[in-house]
């Protein structure tokens, strides 16, 4: 790898995480139902990826595992997640998101995606592509296991 590609692969990290902090910081402004940061990634998580035990959502949050007890606990008390008897081992429990916290986010999102529909309504059609088609990218960047 040339140095040219280091600097232009510097340069492309640079900017793509200054605009999607900007991206994050507008969509944030569009709500969080009193979630903290920490506390909607978790339940996004849950979510998404179904009952877990709160290793697993430790492991996926890269965060220790007191912090995520913590979370958790914190979005119990709210209402947003309940513990259920892990069927794999009847001393354990899973994580769930219940109705609540599944309407909360289901709220959360229809607001925050029509402030982002809104600015997408504005791009060009050249540019409404472009952005189509490095949704893909952005998609394996994000789930990228090696990320640090």
């Amino acid at each position: 790898m040339s140095a040219t590609t280091v600097r232009t692969d510097a340069e492309t990290a640079a900017r793509l995480r200054l605009v999607v902090s900007r991206l994050a910081r507008a969509l944030r402004q569009h709500g969080a139902a009193g979630l903290t940061p920490s506390q909607l990634s978790a339940l996004v998580s849950v979510d998404e990826f179904g009952p877990m035990r709160t290793s697993e959502l430790a492991s996926r949050e890269a965060v220790g595992a007191p912090f995520a007890t913590r979370v958790v606990a914190s979005l119990e008390e709210l209402g947003y997640v309940g513990r259920v008897d892990d069927p794999s081992d009847g001393r354990a429990f899973l994580i769930e998101v219940t109705a609540v916290g599944r309407q909360t986010l289901q709220a959360l999102w229809s607001e925050r995606t029509a402030g982002l529909s809104g600015r997408i309504g504005r791009l060009t059609a050249a540019q409404a592509a472009a952005l189509d088609d490095a949704l893909a990218v952005l998609e394996v960047l994000a789930r990228d296991p090696d990320a640090t």
